[in-house]
């Protein structure tokens, strides 16, 4: 049900009493819910609001999918048709064929498909009402052109870029890899990169399309799309092949932040603070050189020897191990959240990664038995896949556990916080 403010739609079987229709309204299944004459009643007398549109008839299917969709990405609400801005019932001459156009705009024009509640109501002067209503189920969604569009108030308005990042932040964040980005263009882009891994996944050269344009072949990969005016890169595109110099204007909130503390907690002082912006391949490399400035990472675990003969000696850490963590963290992060990016702290003995924001959607059990639902599917295909240039582990999250266990002889330290989600390694010891 879409709560309505101060209109309050009341159904019948509404909150759901038993276990079947509960699922039957999280599958979306219960279409049968109808509404009565005093309930529309109420809806026309409280006026236009945040959840409430009034439309004297159906006619320019364009805006009113952005209607629609600007209800089911502010919260869902109703759009009655028959019913003018004055609050009249002017009522509609051909309600089925209205139902089924409004269907059909919602399945074919927006992305991901709208599914509405559609209930026709005949009053006793003859003239009829159909109240479509929407929730925010499967939100965000997305017009034909990319564009997604908000509800402030009684109006629609199309979101910019930090709203449609606080969409997806609120509601899915695994999809926000997929959002295009208007203001960005394919100048940002890293050309030679984009070429170099195409290049190395197709062997044969001569397969490969003469004078294909980058923004063709980023949209083949599923890194910019179409829209209704030209192509433009995705988050996924932005992350992966951007240039340090556009992903600094256009997207900040990628960064990574390294601090080394001397000592063994954030109280310490800091010997080296760096910030490092661009795309995920030069993230890795600048990552791993920060680390070794001040550890060694290495796959066989130190000596005895090793560690007894200096205890003021570089720390000792799983390559294996450390490189997986940082591939975790910049593969999976919400890349939605704003103003804040991944943090790695280097102490004495030990290492700490937190990831912003991904932490609500991950079930700290699932992760002690291997079972992951990771953010970013795309960036994670590209970013483990030896032609994008960079060298990573398999194994995920549980051959990291197990690497630190024989390594340093424990355990990371995993923790899974509301707002974050953050790995400690320690150092052999």
């Amino acid at each position: 049900m879409i709560a309505m403010s101060r209109k309050k739609i009341r159904r019948r079987g509404w909150p759901p009493e038993t276990e079947r229709s509960l699922h039957a309204h999280l599958t979306m299944r219960d279409e049968g819910r109808t509404l009565d004459r005093r309930e529309v009643l109420d809806l026309v007398r409280g006026g236009e609001d945040s959840e409430v549109e009034f439309k004297v008839r159906y006619s320019n299917p364009e805006r009113i999918a952005a209607e629609i969709l600007a209800l089911a990405n502010s919260g869902g609400g109703a759009i009655l048709f028959g019913v003018s801005d004055t609050c009249r019932i002017e009522g509609l001459d051909d309600a089925e064929r209205v139902e089924a156009e409004l269907r059909e705009l919602c399945a074919t024009a927006m992305s991901p498909p709208v599914h509405p509640y559609i209930n026709k109501v005949a009053f006793d002067s003859g003239k009829r009402v159909l109240v479509l209503e929407v929730d925010d189920r499967r939100a965000p969604h997305a017009a034909r052109d990319g564009k997604y569009y908000i509800r402030i108030g009684s109006t629609k308005r199309e979101a910019d870029s930090q709203e449609v990042a606080e969409l997806f932040h609120r509601y899915n964040a695994d999809r926000y890899e997929q959002v295009p980005l208007q203001d960005v263009s394919f100048d940002d882009i890293d050309d030679a990169g984009v070429w170099s891994y195409i290049r190395a996944v197709v062997s044969d050269e001569s397969r490969l399309p003469k004078g294909l344009p980058t923004a063709m072949a980023m949209t083949d990969m599923r890194l910019a799309v179409m829209t209704a005016d030209d192509y433009a890169p995705t988050v996924a595109g932005l992350v992966l092949f951007g240039q340090s110099r556009a992903m600094e204007q256009s997207f900040p909130r990628s960064q990574v932040t390294l601090t080394r503390f001397a000592g063994q907690d954030a109280s310490a002082p800091v010997i080296e603070q760096a910030t490092f912006i661009g795309n995920l391949a030069s993230l890795y490399w600048r990552i791993e050189g920060f680390l070794t400035r001040y550890a060694d990472l290495q796959d066989a675990p130190p000596t005895r020897r090793e560690l007894t003969q200096d205890p003021n000696a570089r720390a000792f850490y799983s390559r294996p191990a450390v490189m997986e963590a940082v591939t975790n963290a910049l593969a999976h992060r919400d890349y939605g959240v704003r103003n804040e990016g991944a943090r790695v702290r280097l102490y004495d003995r030990r290492l700490e990664i937190i990831n912003p924001a991904v932490g609500k959607r991950i079930w700290r059990s699932a992760i002690d038995y291997g079972v992951s639902h990771p953010n970013n599917p795309t960036i994670k295909s590209f970013l483990k896949n030896p032609a994008y240039g960079v060298t990573t582990y398999a194994g995920g999250l549980p051959m990291a556990r197990r690497e630190t266990l024989r390594f340093a002889r424990r355990e990371p330290k995993i923790t899974v916080l509301p707002h974050e989600f953050r790995i400690e390694l320690p150092a052999a010891s």
